[in-house]
Order: C-alpha cells, then structure tokens, then sequence
C-alpha cells in the first residue's frame, strides 16, 4: 500500500508541477507552515509564533486552517481577533487554540483553503495569510513555505503511509524555503539542503481556572498526565524535564473527545494535560500545560520571508 501511495503522491506533485492541476492566488499574500510527517511535529505553536511575531511586525495576520475532526462543514470563521466565536467542535481543537491564544489575529477553516481565504478578504480579515497544516495543499498558491521537521522521524526509516508517518519522501522538502527543525538533546540535527532554524519549545507555565502557576510549586507532587495528541510520551518528558514525574501516564487518541468515563480512569493525583486537550473538555479538577515556540534567530527567518511577501498595507515594517 505505501508503495501505491508513493505512485500517487509522485503522480500528483506531477501534475502541480507541471501546470495540469491548477493553483489559486489570493490577493494577499501566503506563508505556509507543513511538514512531510503525519502530525507531531509541533506546527500548532509555530504556527501561533509566525502569527504572532508577524502581527508585531504591523501585519493583520489571518490564519487559514483545515479544522480536522470539527463538526460542521464549508467555511466557519472560528475568530476574528477577539477569541472564538463557535464552539471547538465547530472548529476543529488546534484553530479554537488558536482563535483562544492570538488577539488581533482572525482564525478560518474550510477544507478548501483558497475559498476560506476569499471568505476572509471578503470581510478584510487581514493582509497576511498563515496556511497551517498546508505543504500538501498546493491548490492555494504560497509565497513562503515553511517545514516544520522532527529529527528523529527525519533519521528514521522514511515509509509512507499508510505503514509508515510519510505523507512525501525526504526530497520534497527542496518545495519549501525554510525549515524549523524542533531541537533535540538526544537527536543530531539533520543537515538539509534549505535554510533550517531550530525550533525550543518553551514551558509558560500551568494553567488552570484562567490562573498561571509556576511548575515549581507542584515539584514532589502526585501527577497524574493524560493527553491525547499525535506524540503523547513528549508531552510526559517534557513534564519530567520541569521537575514533574508523572506517578501515572494515559493516552488517549489524537484529537479524542472526552467522556467523564476517561477522566475517572486516569487515576488520583494531581491532573495535568495539554493545552490542546483542554480545549476538547470542560473545565475541571486539572491543569493544562502551556507552552510556546521559540524559533532560534527569527530575524534572518524574517528576513528570507520578507524578501517574498511585500511589507505591511499600514507600511509600519
């Protein structure tokens, strides 16, 4: 089967390349923020920087976004700077995070990402668009496009799906621009044939009823983690990393939707989960960790950015 998918992946890129199937130009322009692997690879708080850096650069970024797994169908504008304005199941859990984090920056889904960036100019929404989730979505033209690579996945065996993570071979990355590669302590860098720029992920704290708690303050504390992201054991070592051993680790499927059954079955302790996760539940007896993204040297990332989009419609660049 990888080998049928590989057939199609290579026949379609082809077809891109070649002008047969046709790509779709909005009036502002496009960075896009992909990766080669499914999932796990950090896009959601890399995407979260690029907007926010971007907004701070004078521009009214607008983030285009699939909204995987959301309930509804067509284009739904999750937010227009001022938080979200639907339900997360409306919206998919990473645009409603999204919508949540970022003021000033409009969140929009629509599996057509081109139409849902009409929709967006429609209402002047902004003047930058961020296609997350997009290295695959060549129907919509981008000026800038971004990788974001794991190194242990980049040096490990490169099967496709369905046997393996790869949605392309390692050479489609000479598509992009740039690459953000998450840093490793255990993992070297891979050497690769575009710019790359190592992503930190930094821990803002725990979080819970709108309060932020420094981690120290539950150090020798009984935990008990639950997530149900792509990469779940990453989320229980950066726990470990800020003092925080979980006495009880449970993982649920990426994108799960809770029931009250799953919390009973976590265990006692104090309950910590992802950001992500918070979203898809009510608030309860648990904190969530908060954490961001740190790109190393964004200045000369901005620079190879700014020499393919042109300068702000309020020109305070």
């Amino acid at each position: 089967m990888s080998r049928l998918f590989r057939l199609i992946v290579n026949t379609r890129s082809r077809l891109y390349a070649s002008g047969v199937l046709p790509t779709y130009q909005l009036d502002h322009p496009v960075i896009s923020v992909g990766n080669l692997t499914a999932g796990g690879t950090g896009k959601t708080p890399l995407v979260i920087e690029l907007a926010r850096q971007f907004r701070n650069l004078g521009y009214r970024p607008v983030i285009l976004s699939r909204g995987y797994r959301r309930r509804t169908h067509g284009i739904v504008v999750v937010g227009r700077g001022q938080g979200p304005e639907v339900a997360w199941q409306n919206a998919g859990d990473e645009p409603f995070l999204m919508a949540v984090r970022l003021p000033n920056v409009a969140v929009v889904v629509g599996s057509d990402r081109y139409r849902a960036g009409l929709r967006a100019e429609g209402e002047d929404l902004g003047d930058l668009f961020i296609l997350d989730d997009g290295f695959q979505h060549r129907r919509l033209h981008r000026d800038f496009d971004l990788v974001a690579i794991d190194p242990v996945e980049w040096h490990g065996d490169e099967r496709l799906l369905p046997s393996g993570l790869w949605r392309e071979p390692r050479e489609a990355l000479g598509r992009a621009h740039a690459a953000c590669v998450q840093y490793s302590e255990t993992t070297t860098t891979p050497e690769l044939s575009i710019p790359a720029f190592t992503v930190d992920t930094v821990v803002d704290g725990l979080v819970r009823d709108g309060e932020t708690t420094s981690p120290e303050t539950l150090v020798g504390q009984k935990i008990a983690a639950f997530a149900a992201i792509a990469k779940p054991e990453r989320f229980f070592r950066t726990l470990e990393a800020i003092g925080l051993a979980p006495a009880t680790r449970k993982a649920f499927p990426d994108h799960h939707s809770y029931r009250a059954r799953d919390l009973d079955s976590i265990g006692g302790g104090i309950r910590i989960t992802t950001e992500k996760d918070a979203v898809r539940q009510p608030p309860g007896d648990f904190y969530f960790l908060r954490v961001s993204a740190n790109i190393r040297r964004f200045e000369a990332l901005q620079d190879l950015i700014a020499a393919r989009i042109p300068a702000p419609t309020d020109g305070t660049s």
